[in-house]
């Protein structure tokens, strides 16, 4: 296979993708095994676009360009609907924000594989962009459920991610 293929490159991407996502549930169940620290929907929030954010940087992935692929693609009328066929306050009535995060990424992964039965049905293409974009806009939705400050969070993050690269 050639190594430069763009296929085989944008299936190493997926595939570092799926890798990511994998490591959102297990940072946040290692945190999670503290005894000490109670872990609450913002810092499953803080995880997941750590590492979103952080795999957009590895592919060379504006992760700007996917928030305003995310808001140009909201219909504010659709809150307290369905999103993407995923009854939202279904995942998100969970009094535990740990639980209700549990469930969230169980209802992204099923955004992927719906996602992958419509490409396959279709001429669309199953990528990392497309993934990106699902995660990123389930995130924001639970950001909206859970009344936390988007801006904010994205702030924390860009301060850590700033002292990780001084270090």
């Amino acid at each position: 296979m050639d190594s430069n293929d763009p296929s085989s490159e944008e299936q190493s991407n997926l595939d570092a993708f799926f890798e990511m996502f994998d490591w959102v549930d297990e940072d946040i169940s290692e945190l999670n095994s503290n005894e000490e620290t109670e872990v609450t929907g913002y810092e499953c929030l803080f995880i997941a676009f750590n590492n979103l954010r952080s795999y957009c940087k590895q592919i060379d992935l504006d992760f700007g360009q996917i928030e305003d692929q995310y808001q140009a693609s909201i219909n504010p009328d659709q809150s307290d609907e369905t999103f993407w066929e995923q009854d939202l306050d279904a995942t998100y009535s969970e009094m535990d924000e740990l639980a209700g995060f549990g469930k969230l990424l169980e209802t992204i992964e099923k955004g992927f594989s719906e996602y992958e039965k419509f490409c396959d049905k279709s001429d669309e293409i199953f990528d990392e962009w497309h993934c990106v974009l699902i995660m990123h806009s389930f995130l924001r939705k639970y950001c909206d459920k859970l009344e936390i400050d988007y801006a904010l969070l994205q702030d924390d993050i860009s301060s850590l991610q700033s002292e990780m690269e001084k270090e």
